[in-house]
């Protein structure tokens, strides 16, 4: 009995000095990014494009997916180690949130982090945090941090069953076993799939580009059954070209496509886009 303690509590300590460790070199590698955007004046440019120039920090990363699903129970996870889609976008909004704000650091990282990837900006256990981008979207307008801008680009105004995750409860660890979560994230879908899609065709695209600029939130719209996107990616416009960045999987890494157009006309089952444009960040109390 006293052994199993004994390597429970050994375990345990492993487990905790680990966690620092990672949690040590990720603050290191968000100091580094915030000593180089003050000494560039970075934060001098207008907000979307502090987030155009932040986000090309990440390029070269690696493409990492499931980094928010490591743990038994729901916090907000960061690690420089590596970004899926939706973690980059997140990472380099909140960066540049925090620089914009004059506290860029770590724990001004992580508190942007919270409230942009959290309904209502707080973390209430798993269904808590957005997981469809629609409703990414939708919470981030309300909590202003962002404006869609789709409608005034062109978009049609598109409703879609949502039941992606709770049909497909196996690709998901946290609800692979949880009937309880899978009810809760079924509810969730429900509600969503009766709030309209602002979502710019593929036919209306080319009128659509010449109003994307710099720093502009581009999400791939899904023909897929039961999802409503299904990637992610920040517009850079440079000497007429307009670029998309985005975590690819297939590069393996942070990456920036030549030409958003092109890319999205070649994305599997692409049904349109939506475009949304971060909003210059208002100084909030952090908790």
């Amino acid at each position: 009995m006293h052994r199993r303690i004994l390597a429970l509590l050994l375990c345990t300590t492993s487990i905790a000095t680990s966690q620092a460790s990672t949690r040590e070199h990720d603050s290191s590698w968000i100091a580094s990014q915030c000593a180089l955007i003050s000494g560039q004046r970075w934060t001098e440019r207008p907000f979307p494009v502090l987030y155009a120039m932040v986000a090309q920090l990440f390029v070269g990363r690696p493409y990492r997916a499931g980094t928010l699903d490591t743990g038994l129970y729901e916090r907000c996870r960061f690690t420089s180690e590596g970004f899926d889609c939706v973690t980059f976008v997140e990472s380099a909004l909140a960066l540049a949130q925090s620089a914009a704000l004059g506290q860029c650091s770590y724990n001004q990282f992580m508190h942007q982090l919270e409230r942009i990837r959290y309904r209502h900006g707080v973390v209430d256990g798993y269904p808590s945090r957005l997981h469809y981008t629609s409703e990414w979207i939708a919470d981030n307008v309300a909590k202003g941090i962002v404006r869609d801008i789709s409608s005034q680009l062109g978009a049609k105004s598109v409703r879609k069953k949502l039941d992606f995750m709770s049909t497909h409860a196996e690709l998901y660890p946290q609800l692979r076993d949880s009937s309880a979560l899978i009810t809760q994230i079924r509810t969730i879908e429900r509600r969503l799939s009766r709030r309209p899609m602002a979502i710019i065709p593929l036919d209306r695209l080319p009128t659509a580009l010449s109003g994307i600029q710099s720093g502009d939130i581009i999400a791939i719209a899904t023909t897929k059954p039961g999802l409503d996107y299904a990637h992610l990616g920040i517009a850079l416009r440079s000497g007429g070209k307009l670029s998309l960045l985005h975590a690819s999987s297939k590069s393996g890494k942070v990456t920036l496509e030549p030409s958003l157009e092109e890319y999205v006309r070649s994305y599997p089952s692409a049904a349109g886009i939506s475009v949304v444009r971060p909003l210059t960040p208002v100084e909030r109390a952090s908790r």
